[in-house]
């Protein structure tokens, strides 16, 4: 029997970009006989690393704004059957889908929309490629 087992897709690069401590300095933490810094020096050594991700357009800032677990309702599909051209044209036909990714001939990720409900298209999904495989 085929099936899909469908999972989370988790963001590699995590997802909670609110989570991230920085340490705090305060003016009280600095003794009198202190270094002066000039405020480029001051800058560089106190503000937070930004961390970025490259794309086709270059380096950008990866934020929540930017984040692609934010922006898109991603899931991973885990199959025991191979993941054809065929296969992937169903996927990419049925409602509600943004972006699909083959990672492996058993595994890929699709990108749900966001006006769709997700157990309806993952269930149409499965509907479909049970309908083509059993034909």
């Amino acid at each position: 029997m085929n099936k899909i087992i469908w999972e989370k897709w988790t963001d590699p690069f995590g997802e909670n970009l609110d989570e991230t401590k920085w340490n705090h300095y305060d003016d009280e933490d600095m003794d009198e006989e202190a270094e002066i810094f000039d405020d480029e020096m001051i800058k560089s050594r106190f503000s937070k690393p930004v961390k970025v991700i490259a794309s086709p357009m270059g380096l950008i800032p990866y934020n929540e704004y930017t984040a692609s677990s934010k922006i898109f309702n991603f899931w991973v599909g885990h199959t025991n059957f191979n993941l054809t051209s065929d296969i992937a044209s169903i996927i990419e036909k049925c409602e509600g889908i943004e972006l699909l990714d083959i990672f492996t001939r058993y595994r890929f990720r699709i990108g749900i929309g966001k006006c769709f409900v997700d157990s309806d298209v993952m269930s149409n999904i499965t509907e479909k490629i049970n309908e083509k495989l059993n034909a």
